[in-house]
C-alpha cells in the first residue's frame, strides 16, 4: 500500500500518515519495488499497526483560562 492509499483506507489524510510513518518507530518498514520511486508498505503490516495503535489525544487548550500579558507573575 502506499501513503495515499492507507490515508484513504484510514480515512487519514496523507500528511497526517507521512507523519505518523516519520515519528513512530513501530510503523511498518516500506518496500522499494525495482522499477519504482514509490515505497509501498505491506498491506497486513500496516493493519496490524493500526490495530494496535494506541490514540493520544492532545491537550484542549480551548478549556484553559486565558491569560493576558499581565498574568506572567501568577
Amino acid at each position: 500500500m502506499t501513503i495515499p492509499e492507507i490515508a484513504e483506507h484510514r480515512g487519514l489524510s496523507r500528511q497526517r500518515v507521512h507523519r505518523i510513518a516519520r515519528s513512530d518507530p513501530k510503523f511498518p518498514t516500506p518496500v522499494l519495488e525495482a522499477g519504482s520511486t514509490r515505497a509501498k508498505y505491506p498491506a497486513d503490516a500496516v493493519d496490524a499497526y493500526f490495530e494496535t495503535r494506541v490514540l493520544q489525544p492532545g491537550r484542549r487548550t480551548d478549556l484553559e483560562a486565558k491569560r493576558t500579558d499581565g498574568d506572567a507573575d501568577e
